[in-house]
This record gives C-alpha cells, structure tokens and sequence, in this order.
C-alpha cells in the first residue's frame, strides 16, 4: 500500500501540472477564466505536495496527516461535483485518484 501510495502522490503532481499546461491550450489570452483555471492546477499540485509530504513522514506527524486527510477528501469531493458539470475521462481519474489518496492517507500510521 506504501508503494502506492507514494506512486499515486506523485500522480496527483503530474495531473495538476498537466492541468497547468492545459491553461495554454485552452485560453487564448489571460482571463479571469483562465486565471481560476491556472489556480485550480496549482490546487492539485500542492495536493499532491502535501500528500508526498506524508509519505515521507510515514505518519508520524499528526498535523501533515489531518490536512493530507482533510485535503485529499476536499479534492475528492470538488472531482465528484465536477463530474455533474463535465463527463470526462480525467474528473473521473481525479474522483478516484483523491478518494484513494484520502484512504491512504487515513490509513498511514507509523
């Protein structure tokens, strides 16, 4: 589970970053839009962060687990409501990348 945990943290990395780089694409000029879009990539890149955050700590830390927790189940929550809103393939990988996170999360302890 550590293994896939630590995998599916830097997942999180690779897909607010490819959030990110979608901004580009999808903008043609800088928007308010574009902005809140930006902003929701830098989002899941910092989840991420925090997740591999406590791979490392392996738990210990009882503060980096409850925001990993409490952030990880946020994203999970914001995915799901994204899927009411666009019925594509990366809301759904993001919906179960973060509920996975969320249950590592909850289940790292050392």
């Amino acid at each position: 589970m550590n293994a896939a945990y630590k995998i599916c943290s830097w997942i999180a990395v690779a897909l607010g970053c490819a959030h990110l780089l979608f901004t580009l694409r999808n903008y043609d000029e800088f928007s308010t839009d574009a902005f809140w879009f930006a902003g929701a990539g830098l989002a899941i890149v910092f989840a991420g962060f925090l997740n591999v955050a406590l791979t490392r700590d392996g738990g210990r830390d009882r503060l980096i687990r409850a925001l990993c927790l409490i952030t990880n189940v946020s994203c999970a929550l914001l995915f799901a409501a994204a899927l009411a809103l666009m019925r594509q393939p990366q809301v759904f990988a993001g919906a179960a990348l973060f509920a996975f996170l969320a249950v590592a999360a909850l289940l790292t302890r050392k």
